[in-house]
């Protein structure tokens, strides 16, 4: 058996292990810094709040952070006599410390708040540091164009898209088990095309990336114990963001970003589709506020549209786990076959299958708008006019 898997194992093995155990004393911790998502409380995770019946602790990320870090460390220092020189200096440098200053700014949201621009910033920063080690696009194989040379702009391609990964997870953490189940299955998947480039860094941190999700999980499906938090949702959105980064840069052109963009398809595919339609939502007011409104949380996001469809949290995130599995299998088929045409007809798929899946949750929040207005105009009507309808009281002597 290849060493790598081994590796791969121990790694995702001992991540989880970590993770699970730190949990119980990260909920103290919490406790005792009254870090806690209180029910009704703003922010990304309103939806989830709104049905709160106590307060839950917000530092999971802490535990998955250093399942992660341990497995990853372990991982590597276990093969680095085989392997290790391979990874290039700069690189083992950037890597952690970038991850680091992600969950930093997400640890100081979680137990004070930070403002969306500042943790914006420090995203931005930490993806420069990537950038300026190498990893960035210079060229992009595009349908019908061909390779299109980015020069100058690569880094800034580069710079969108880790940020953007950041916060499409970021925003994906709603309900319960979402965030953590959705990041573990595209690690899955990244970990596999890392396994065919024989991409060694990016297996192993993909391979604690998935234990350390999963041994999260245990704590955090419905009912939750503990949310991850920013600290946790940040940290996992740049670490796939940077590595699905770096593998497509060490792809074949034909596929290099199609890869990485059919794995995160679902959240990364959602969260622009939210953005325009915040955009557009704005139309007369001038364009600074209308591009402002795209960054602003609210309700639109899929999870949230599904949860209008469903009486259990717990039916919408399996459905979006088995939705998020067959975009990940459609994207390593692409990167088995190497077919770009392929790549291309899935991702509008892709699409196609987020745009339906939000459309059936609009049809049915507008339904249930639509029932409580009646229902408020009717208790607004006379007593004597409501009498004989449905759910009150007939006349005296009635049958």
């Amino acid at each position: 058996m290849d060493p790598l898997f081994i590796v791969a194992a121990a790694a995702a093995l001992l991540a989880g292990v970590v993770a699970s155990l730190l949990v119980p004393p990260v909920v103290n911790l919490a406790q005792f810094l009254r870090s806690f998502d209180r029910p009704g409380a703003g922010g990304a995770g309103d939806e989830r709040r709104a049905v709160l019946a106590t307060a839950v602790p917000r530092l999971g990320g802490v535990a998955i952070a250093a399942g992660l870090s341990a497995g990853s460390l372990v991982g590597l220092m276990a093969g680095w006599n085989q392997w290790g020189m391979t990874i290039p200096r700069p690189e083992l440098v950037a890597l952690p410390i970038a991850a680091g200053l992600v969950f930093l700014v997400g640890l100081v949201d979680d137990l004070f708040g930070v403002t969306p621009g500042k943790k914006f910033i420090v995203e931005l920063v930490a993806a420069w540091m990537l950038v300026r080690v190498g990893w960035s696009f210079t060229e992009l194989n595009l349908p019908f164009v061909g390779e299109v040379h980015l020069g100058i702009w690569g880094g800034l391609v580069s710079l969108l898209w880790v940020v953007g990964v950041t916060n499409a997870i970021n925003l994906i953490d709603g309900l319960d088990g979402l965030a953590g189940g959705v990041a573990a299955i595209i690690s899955v998947s990244m970990l596999v095309y890392a396994l065919i480039q024989h991409n060694l860094g990016s297996v192993v941190l993909m391979a604690a990336i998935v234990g350390a999700c999963l041994g999260f999980l245990r704590h955090n499906w419905e009912p939750a114990q503990v949310f991850m938090g920013d600290s946790g949702s940040l940290t996992l959105g740049f670490l796939l963001g940077a590595i699905s980064l770096h593998s497509a840069i060490k792809a074949p052109a034909a596929v290099a970003i199609l890869v990485p963009i059919l794995a995160l398809g679902l959240p990364v595919i959602d969260t622009l589709l939210v953005m325009v339609v915040r955009f557009f939502d704005g139309e007369g007011a001038p364009v600074g506020r209308r591009v402002g409104r795209m960054f602003r949380g609210d309700r639109r996001h899929l999870h949230h549209l599904l949860s209008d469809l469903a009486t259990r949290h717990r039916r919408v995130v399996t459905v979006i786990y088995l939705v998020v599995l067959l975009f990940c299998a459609g994207a390593i088929a692409v990167a088995v076959t190497g077919e770009g045409w392929l790549g291309l007809i899935l991702l509008v798929i892709e699409v196609a299958v987020v745009l339906t899946m939000r459309q059936l949750g609009l049809v049915r929040r507008a339904r249930a708008l639509a029932n409580e207005r009646v229902d408020a105009l009717r208790l607004r009507r006379p007593a004597w006019l409501r009498r004989g309808e449905p759910g009150e009281p007939a006349e005296p002597g009635e049958s």
